[in-house]
């Protein structure tokens, strides 16, 4: 893989161009790496999937390690329209993408008209980053930056929270109008999973999803465990590699805590109100397993994330679950999606200001040494024990 881009090469759009205040952000293949380029255009952009087009003119820089590792993006750049030259489709290349991103392009256009013209560049890029996660929708670096620096970029990657919000409908619609849940869940994920980016946590949200909904409809029961080492297991064995991804390794560190630290804490946070206990219990165990993961990859950990959460994690919901809502309705109507829209839009900016608050402060996220793989894993392992043995000893004193 070459260290530099420099003008001229040819690429193929690998991706539906996302719109941004001063044009459009295309997405191209260039050899076996990624390169995203800014372009500068008055006009709506005219590539579509597949197109081999060369770029006489650009300035480019190689990409962040973040950016690499989580988006496989190796180069950033910046150009004019008119330095792109179009040299054919090639037809045969991303076919499910093609017929994917033409899915996306219907929704995604008639969402937007459900929206207010003047909101229409702005929200729909919030709105949809916490409907479909960040990689559907063209947010600033501003707003990216804010989201890692006040812990709540979480926000922008679909998973359980989506996952749930579908299950949660299913249910609404076997509970009043007595619709079989399982075709509604199934509609609903043909309808959703489509318009995402296929992030390993949305995969593992679905396993664990399926298996919990199953659970509870034959028998009443749900094992969070079982579903959880399942899950792992089923993505592990199809695909091998996803196992050294850095958001497959984020979402089970996250949940792993959420099903075995948080009823621990629970037990330590009795001053809480009854309401408040659990969220507050959540969030500090996804957490805690989550730092040697976060220190390990960024060698950065957001201090400030904890009391962000607590504080966004309710519009943030509300507005996942308008959003998605308002895309549904608007793949019927924009006009029916309307109100939805708008009210989810406002949502939407609120948290995206939440974020840039509590990213502020000089001390909302600090630099610590970054963890080796070793590091991490023992780390991990003495979090692990540690959960082993309050849950023993709270089985003890359950017992005498």
């Amino acid at each position: 893989m070459p260290e530099n881009l420099e003008p001229t090469f040819e690429g193929i759009v690998i991706a539906s161009p996302l719109p941004i205040s001063n044009g459009y952000r295309l997405l191209l293949q260039v050899g076996d790496a990624f390169a995203q380029l800014s372009v500068n255009s008055e006009n709506p952009p005219r590539w579509q999937i597949g197109d081999l087009v060369l770029v006489k003119n650009c300035w480019v820089r190689l990409t962040d390690w973040r950016r690499h590792r989580f988006q496989q993006i190796f180069w950033v750049g910046q150009t004019d329209e008119e330095a792109i030259e179009w040299l054919g489709n090639k037809t045969n290349v991303f076919v499910p993408t093609r017929w994917r991103e033409r899915w996306r392009k219907f929704v995604f256009e008639r969402w937007q008209k459900s929206l207010p013209e003047r909101e229409r560049t702005f929200t729909i890029s919030s709105l949809a980053s916490i409907v479909f996660g960040m990689r559907t929708a063209a947010i600033s670096e501003a707003d990216e930056r804010a989201f890692a620096r006040s812990g709540l970029a979480h926000l922008f990657v679909p998973s359980g929270s989506q996952v749930t919000l579908l299950m949660g409908l299913a249910w609404l619609g076997n509970r009043f109008f007595n619709l079989p849940p399982f075709p509604i869940l199934i509609f609903l994920l043909g309808f959703y999973l489509p318009l995402t980016r296929g992030e390993p946590s949305i995969y593992r949200a679905v396993l664990m999803g399926i298996y919990a909904f199953a659970g509870w409809r034959w028998w009443r029961d749900v094992d969070w465990q079982t579903s959880l080492w399942l899950s792992s297991a089923v993505l592990v064995a199809i695909a091998p590699e996803m196992l050294h991804d850095v958001g497959f390794q984020l979402s089970y560190a996250a949940t792993f805590g959420l099903i075995y630290a948080s009823p621990l804490l629970l037990r330590f946070l009795c001053w809480l109100p009854q309401w408040l206990r659990f969220p507050v219990a959540a969030t500090l165990s996804a957490q805690i397993f989550l730092t040697p993961v976060l220190a390990h990859y960024f060698g950065r950990i957001s201090l400030i994330a904890p009391v962000a959460n607590f504080f966004a994690v309710i519009p943030a919901s509300f507005a996942l679950t308008l959003g998605f809502v308002s895309a549904l309705l608007s793949t019927i109507s924009p006009s029916l999606a309307l109100p939805v829209s708008f009210v989810a839009g406002e949502l939407a900016k609120l948290v995206v200001l939440m974020a840039h608050w509590f990213a502020a402060p000089s001390w909302a996220s600090i630099y610590v040494h970054r963890l080796s793989g070793w590091e991490t894993l023992l780390a991990l392992a003495l979090l692990t024990a540690l959960v082993a043995w309050m849950k023993r000893a709270e089985g003890s004193e359950t017992k005498a």
